[in-house]
C-alpha cells in the first residue's frame, strides 16, 4: 500500500485527503495549527466563476469544481448565499476592460450582462460617476470553515490520519527519492509527500531543496458594522477595493492583490498589519458609492497571506525530487478550485497517471521565470 503524507490542513490539503480516502492509500495529513486556521480562515469566502483576467483553462478548472459544489449545495450540505459579483467601471479604460472580459467569457460559453448605471443603482450603489458594470449573478458566499471541516471529517472517518498541532520539520530523501518526513511528533515514512502548505509552501519546499516561483501578497479584510441592513453583491471598485454584504448589517471590505510582480515574501507565522491607506480608501468608497453605509464601525479586521504565481494559476506537479509533489500557489482562489485540485491529485496518486487537466498547472511553464 502506497503511503502518502500531505503537508497542510487548509482547504487544498483536506480536499486531497478527502478524495484519497477510498483510494487504497495509507494517508497522513499534518497541520501545524488547527484545520483551516491559515489562509482558509482569512479569506473573503467567495465562490466565483471568474478571475479578473479570463483564461479558458482557469475557467474550466473552476467549472469542474463548481459541479461538485453545485451538487453539495443542492443537497443542503453547504449553505450558499448567491449574492453575485459586480465589477464596476468608472473610467473609459476600465469600461473597455470589462467589455473585453465579457467577450472572453462568452467565448467560454458564459454569457454575462453588462449593466448600465441605472441597473447598477438597483444593487444599492450610487452610480452617477460610473460607466458600467460586469455582472456575475451565480457567484456567492460559502463558509470556508464548513467546507474544510467537511473534507477533514469525511477523510478522518474513512481512515485518513489527520494530526493537528504537528509541524513537518524536514522532508527526508534518499538517492533523490522521498522516504518520509520528520515532524515535531517523530518520523513518518512516505512514498509520496504533497506540499499543500499554502503560504508556508516555500518553507516546506526549502526542506526538500526545491525552489519554485511562488511569492506572497497580503489580503486585508475589514469587517464593517452599519446601523441598518446592507444589501450589496461582491463589488469590485476600480479603486482596487472590494466590498460585499455579510449577514444583515455587516460588510466585508478588502483588497484582492494577486499580482506576482507586486508580491514579495513575508513570514506567515507573524500577523501582518494593515496599511493605513486601506482604512481611508474604504471610507472614501463607502461615502461615494454606498448609501447603505453612510457611517460604520470597524468591528474586526485581519490580514491573510496569499501565495501567488507569475500567471495567477496554481502549481500542481511533480518535482526533481521523486515522490515530492506540489499543490500550492492558489493565487487567492483556493476555495473555488479546491474540489477540482483534490480530485485530480487523488486520481493521479491512485492510478499513477497524471490527469490531462493538470497539464496547464505544470511547473515547467515557469522555466524562464526568475
Amino acid at each position: 500500500m502506497e503511503s502518502v503524507v500531505i503537508v497542510g490542513g487548509g482547504i487544498i490539503g483536506t480536499s486531497i485527503a478527502y478524495r484519497l480516502r477510498d483510494a487504497g492509500c495509507d494517508v497522513h495529513l499534518y497541520e501545524k495549527d488547527m484545520i483551516g486556521a491559515g489562509t482558509t480562515a482569512k479569506s473573503a469566502a467567495m465562490l466565483t466563476h471568474h478571475r479578473e483576467e479570463p483564461d479558458r483553462e482557469a475557467y474550466e478548472l473552476r467549472e469542474h469544481a463548481w459541479e461538485w459544489y453545485d451538487q453539495k449545495i443542492a443537497n443542503d450540505v453547504f449553505e450558499f448565499d448567491q449574492i453575485g459579483t459586480l465589477h464596476l467601471a468608472k473610467s473609459e479604460a476600465e469600461d473597455e476592460t470589462i467589455r473585453e472580459m465579457q467577450q472572453s467569457f462568452a467565448s467560454f460559453g458564459l454569457d454575462l450582462p453588462i449593466l448600465s448605471p441605472d441597473e447598477i443603482a438597483e444593487h444599492n450603489i450610487a452610480s452617477e460617476d460610473l460607466r458600467s458594470g460586469l455582472w456575475f449573478p451565480k457567484d456567492g458566499v460559502l463558509d470556508p470553515g464548513e467546507i474544510v471541516h467537511f473534507f477533514a471529517d469525511h477523510a478522518r472517518e474513512a481512515g485518513v490520519r489527520i494530526k493537528t498541532g504537528v509541524e513537518v520539520t524536514d522532508v527526508v530523501t534518499s538517492g533523490g527519492h522521498v522516504t518520509g518526513v520528520e515532524t515535531s511528533d517523530g518520523f513518518q515514512a512516505a512514498d509520496i509527500v504533497v506540499n499543500a502548505a499554502g503560504p508556508w509552501a516555500q518553507q516546506v519546499n526549502d526542506l526538500a531543496g526545491i525552489d519554485v516561483p511562488i511569492r506572497h501578497t497580503q489580503g486585508p479584510i475589514l469587517v464593517l458594522q452599519a446601523d441598518e441592513s446592507i444589501s450589496l453583491p461582491f463589488t469590485f471598485f476600480e479603486e482596487g477595493v472590494y466590498i460585499r454584504e455579510e449577514g444583515v448589517s455587516q460588510a466585508f471590505a478588502g483588497q484582492l492583490a494577486t499580482e506576482y510582480a507586486e508580491s514579495g515574501t513575508v513570514n506567515p507565522n507573524h500577523s501582518q498589519s494593515i496599511d493605513e491607506s486601506m482604512y481611508l480608501q474604504v471610507a472614501e468608497i463607502a461615502e461615494t458609492y454606498l448609501p447603505d453605509l453612510p457611517a460604520f464601525d470597524i468591528i474586526n479586521e485581519w490580514n491573510g497571506v496569499r501565495t501567488v504565481t507569475p500567471d495567477g494559476q496554481p502549481i500542481v506537479d511533480e518535482t526533481d525530487v521523486d515522490g515530492y509533489l506540489l499543490a500550492c500557489g492558489m493565487s487567492g482562489y483556493g476555495i473555488t478550485v479546491a474540489p477540482a485540485i483534490g480530485e485530480f491529485v487523488a486520481e493521479w496518486l491512485a492510478t499513477g497517471r497524471k490527469p490531462d487537466s493538470l497539464d496547464p498547472l505544470a511547473l515547467e511553464r515557469f522555466e524562464t521565470v526568475a
